[in-house]
């Protein structure tokens, strides 16, 4: 089965959950880039968490990879304040995802994951939603439970979908 996992990653969080992923699958993955959007500082972080939160898209690099070409597609996102970021909303309005099995999945400080998964979606109309994985950051601290919890969870995924 043939898998892609598109995130996006500020703090190198999420990009943790998809590498683990794409360890359990052997997927293919593409990071979303942001284009002429400063995300870091004190300020970066404020506006980020405000773009986020007005349900704004920003600005991506155009995908090298298109989800059409395969079998299974992975989204992951940040949660910034309790919502979806503006690259992974981007994207989602972007993606031809219709007919095809997607799951997604979040890493978060502590909570926003639904409204989050909520968004997902409802930007991804005519996919076919096999789950979701919320992921907060205190799980992040033990990489072997991070990987038996994610690995775990993208082979159910994957089975969900039709994999042998």
């Amino acid at each position: 089965m043939k898998t892609l996992v598109v995130y996006y990653s500020k703090s190198g969080n999420t990009r943790r959950v998809a590498e683990e992923i794409q360890k359990a699958l052997g997927a293919d993955t593409e990071e979303l880039v942001e284009i002429g959007t400063k995300r870091s500082g004190f300020f970066g972080f404020l506006f980020a968490g405000r773009d986020a939160m007005r349900g704004r898209s920003s600005k991506i690099e155009a995908a090298k990879k298109s989800p059409t070409d395969y079998d299974l597609v992975f989204v992951g996102s940040p949660v910034w304040g309790w919502n979806l970021v503006p690259a992974v909303r981007s994207y989602l309005t972007a993606a031809d995802l219709k007919g095809k099995p997607v799951a997604f999945f979040c890493t978060m400080g502590s909570s926003g994951d639904a409204k989050t998964f909520a968004a997902m979606r409802e930007l991804a109309p005519g996919s076919k939603s096999l789950g979701e994985l919320a992921v907060p950051q205190a799980e992040l601290k033990s990489a072997d439970a991070l990987a038996k919890r994610v690995g775990g969870w993208a082979q159910e995924m994957a089975a969900k979908a039709g994999a042998k």
